[in-house]
C-alpha cells in the first residue's frame, strides 16, 4: 500500500477531456488569462474579507405553500427544527422579523404561502474563513473552484457575506452563478457552479439521475477489517441538533457509499477513497460515523457515536479529513465528458 502522501500527491492532477490544449490564442490560453484576472480580484475581495465589517443583516425567510396559514412561530419551528422552540420565540420577542415593508412581524402573524419576511442579525462582523479559492476552468456555461475549507457554500448561522456563494457573486458581478451542488463548509474541493439557469438544470439532472462521478479522499480514526466496503444504511432527512443527521432505517432516505482503503497508518488511522453512489446531506461522515470510524477533525460527528457543539470550525482548527479531490460529469451544452480533480490540503 503506498503512502498518503503519494495517494494525495495523485489528486493533484487536474485533468480536462476532448479540450483543445494548442496555439497560443487557443481557447484554452484565453480561458487561463481570464482566470488570472479572475483570481486577482477574488484576492482583492478577500482581502479584508467582505464579513470583516460588523454590519446589519437581514435575512429573506421565504415561506412555502405548505405552511399556509402557520404562526410565524410554527412556520420558523417547522421549517428550521434544528433551532429550538424557545430561541425562534425569543428573536420573535425581539422584534427580530419584519416585512419587506418594514413592518414588525410577530410571532403570532399568520403568514401566507409565497410570503417572505425578513429576520434581522444585529450588527455582528462573521468569523473569518479560508480564503484560497482556486479557478480550475470556465467557460461560457461552467466554473469549476476548488473551495478551500472552512468555507461555508450558502449563507446559514453566522455566515452571510463570508461565504462561497457572496465572494463569487462580487467577483462576477452583475452575473449571478448558480451551484450544482454544495459541499459543508468544513470540507474541501471541487465544486461545479452554473452560469445559466438551464445549464444548472441540467447539470442538476445528471446528479440526480447518478450520472456523476463523486470521489473523496477521508482520513478516519480507526482502521477497517476490508480493504473494499460498501455503507448502504438509510439517512435521516430532517436535520437534528446542530443541522446533523443520523442512520435512521425506518423512514430515512436510501443512501449508498462505496469506501476503499488507500493507507494504513502506524497512528491508528486510515486513509480512504469514498466513492458517493447517493447524495445525501453529511452522507460519507454520518456512514463512517456510525461504523465507529468517525472522520479526523469532525466538529460534529465525534467518537463514541457522540454529537459535537459546532458546525463551521475556524481557521485555526484541526481541519475536517474529507475532501472532494474528483468529479466527473457532461458539460451541459456540448454532452463531452469532463473530469476535474483538486490536490489534497492535508496532504
Amino acid at each position: 500500500m503506498g503512502s498518503e502522501a503519494a495517494w494525495c500527491g495523485l489528486s493533484g492532477v487536474f485533468r480536462m477531456t476532448n479540450l483543445a490544449m494548442a496555439g497560443i490564442n487557443s481557447p484554452s490560453q484565453l480561458m487561463a488569462e481570464r482566470i488570472e484576472i479572475r483570481q486577482n480580484r477574488l484576492a482583492a475581495i478577500c482581502h479584508p474579507l467582505p464579513g470583516a465589517t460588523a454590519y446589519v443583516n437581514r435575512r429573506p425567510v421565504n415561506i412555502p405553500a405548505a405552511h399556509e396559514g402557520f404562526l410565524l412561530l410554527e412556520m420558523l419551528t417547522a421549517r428550521f427544527p434544528q433551532i429550538p422552540l424557545a430561541e425562534w420565540e425569543a428573536r420573535c420577542d425581539a422584534g427580530r422579523f419584519i416585512s419587506e415593508a418594514g413592518e414588525l412581524r410577530g410571532k403570532n402573524h399568520r403568514v401566507r404561502g409565497g410570503e417572505r419576511v425578513l429576520q434581522i442579525f444585529p450588527s455582528a462582523a462573521e468569523p473569518p474563513v479560508a480564503t484560497d479559492i482556486r479557478l480550475l476552468y470556465e467557460d461560457e456555461a461552467i466554473i469549476v473552484i476548488r473551495k478551500p475549507a472552512p468555507l461555508p457554500m450558502h449563507p446559514s448561522g453566522r455566515f452571510n457575506r463570508n461565504t462561497l456563494q457572496h465572494i463569487l457573486s462580487l467577483a462576477y458581478a452583475p452575473e449571478v452563478l448558480r451551484p450544482v451542488h454544495r459541499l459543508d463548509a468544513n470540507t474541501s474541493g471541487v465544486v461545479v457552479m452554473a452560469r445559466t439557469r438551464d445549464c444548472c438544470r441540467r447539470l442538476q439532472l445528471q446528479f440526480l439521475a447518478g450520472e456523476v462521478e463523486k470521489r473523496y479522499l477521508v482520513k478516519i480514526v480507526g482502521q477497517p477489517t476490508a480493504d473494499h466496503f460498501m455503507a448502504t444504511a438509510a439517512i435521516s432527512a430532517a436535520p437534528g441538533v446542530l443541522g446533523t443527521h443520523a442512520v435512521d432505517t425506518e423512514d430515512g432516505r436510501a443512501a449508498r457509499t462505496e469506501f476503499k482503503v488507500l493507507d494504513r497508518l502506524a497512528n491508528g488511522t486510515a486513509l480512504l477513497e469514498a466513492r458517493l453512489l447517493t447524495g445525501r446531506t453529511n452522507q460519507i461522515r454520518v456512514h463512517l460515523w456510525h461504523m465507529g470510524m468517525p472522520v479526523l477533525g469532525d466538529p460534529a460527528y465525534l467518537a463514541g457515536g457522540m454529537l459535537g457543539d459546532t458546525q463551521t470550525l475556524n481557521t485555526a482548527a484541526q481541519p475536517l479529513h474529507l475532501h472532494a479531490w474528483r468529479l466527473a460529469f457532461k458539460h451541459p451544452l456540448s454532452g463531452i465528458p469532463m473530469a476535474f480533480e483538486a490536490p489534497c490540503p492535508w496532504a
